[in-house]
């Protein structure tokens, strides 16, 4: 089972968007191990410190500058992961320079989105990518 974790900058608060997280945990449980970490937002050079400790080869940033893929394109990237991988999501000032270079980047989109937003949209998409793995009718 893939280990799947989610390290982001800030303490959602909108009820929205908790309730889309916790719905799309839930939907994710039989496939991935998932472990959301949310960071103190405590600007870029102290949260890319604090970084460092989750990022090893199979680390990617969320950022506006990263490969976009197709929904198709992140199933099959998905697919191919062995072990683990681990996805950072930045405050609303983004990344530090520090943790970009050492991570691949990846996009959700050329449109700007909250951070916060990111993260429900992040595992939508997760959720998806084993949707079509499975030739689910959910990506129809």
């Amino acid at each position: 089972m893939l280990n799947v974790r989610i390290v982001s900058v800030g303490k959602l608060k909108e009820r929205y968007l908790l309730e889309g997280l916790a719905e799309y945990c839930k939907r994710l449980r039989p496939f991935c191990k998932l472990e959301l970490i949310e960071l103190k937002d405590e600007g870029m050079e102290k949260e890319a410190t604090n970084m460092q400790r989750f990022i090893d080869a199979n680390t990617f940033v969320l950022d506006v500058q990263g490969k976009e893929m197709k929904s198709e394109e992140f199933a099959q990237f998905l697919s191919k992961q062995s072990k683990s991988i681990t996805f950072i999501i930045g405050s609303a000032q983004g990344v530090h320079e520090s943790v970009k270079s050492k991570c691949r980047l990846l996009s959700l989109s050329k449109m700007t989105f909250t951070h916060d937003m990111c993260r429900l949209f992040l595992l939508e998409q997760i959720y998806r990518s084993f949707m079509i793995i499975k030739n689910s009718p959910y990506h129809k």
